[in-house]
């Protein structure tokens, strides 16, 4: 996802480092056990806390993400006077491979400030995105396939017109020379002889990940500079199935889990903005 990296710090006084140290550790001993799920195979945790990207409001409550017969749920929902949005992480680090994800619902008639994105996940320098958003304005292109830092020529493609229809395919097959995006109607493993409606991009630059970076799958559902959804209603993002890679990496057979710290992600506006 687009990036937009907050300015520096000036260094802290002794006496203010550790009271900020004693909050934050505090902070994350709070949080030291989140809430998981399991979906497609993989346990994940849900976020919840403030803030990027957005900033945002993100809630871990079963109204804002859950899983049932018809797949994995994401909802933006506004409680209490405020709007939350949300967030899912595998526990695991993903590998090389093929990560397809069936979705339900239109995502080319998201409302223009929410964003839907499934994407792997280390660091802001190290990410793969497949967005689905109009980035606040009314008309324009509606999905986008990233590779961090978007700032770089060739690191975007962005185009009009996502697959329309309730049921789409979306895939990331991630190799150690380029990655290759994929979009196309129905849910299935590939497009088929019929090629109607697809989209497709591969990434050949200098800034793929490495699968030793050991990042996780990631899918969110959230607002543009927080701005509450234009229309004033709800939206949710559903993903009837995802199919992906094994998990028997050599990071994975030792049970590392990733560096936390998503909850401090930077806000990740339009790459037009």
């Amino acid at each position: 996802m687009p990036h937009r990296h907050p300015a520096g710090h000036a260094k802290l006084p002794r006496a203010a480092a550790l009271l900020f140290l004693t909050v934050f550790a505090g902070s994350f001993a709070a949080r030291a056990d989140p809430r998981t799920l399991t979906f497609a195979g993989r346990e994940w945790t849900v976020r919840s806390g403030e803030g990027g990207p957005g900033p945002n409001n993100w809630s871990d409550s079963p109204e804002s993400v859950w899983v049932d017969g018809e797949g994995l749920h994401l909802k933006v929902r506004k409680s209490d006077g405020v709007w939350h949005c949300a967030e899912v992480a595998t526990v695991l680090p993903t590998r090389h491979g093929m990560h397809r994800f069936h979705l339900t619902g239109r995502t080319d008639l998201l409302d223009r400030n929410v964003v839907a994105s499934p994407f792997l996940y280390r660091d802001d320098e190290r990410e793969v995105d497949i967005e689905f958003s109009r980035w606040g304005r009314e008309r324009g292109p509606n999905t986008q396939y990233v590779v961090q830092p978007f700032q770089k020529k060739g690191n975007i493609h962005r185009f009009a017109a996502a697959p329309a229809g309730e049921a789409t395919t979306h895939c990331m097959d991630w190799h150690p020379g380029h990655i290759h995006f994929l979009s196309f109607p129905g849910h299935a493993d590939a497009p088929g002889a019929a090629r109607g409606g697809v989209r497709e991009w591969t990434y050949k630059g200098p800034d793929n990940p490495r699968e030793e970076d050991g990042l996780r799958v990631h899918i969110n559902l959230w607002l543009v500079r927080g701005m509450p959804p234009s229309d004033g209603k709800e939206a949710e993002f559903v993903v009837k199935n995802a199919a992906l890679p094994p998990v028997e990496s050599p990071q994975n057979k030792s049970g590392r889990t990733p560096p936390k710290g998503d909850a401090g992600r930077a806000e990740k506006p339009s790459a037009k903005d």
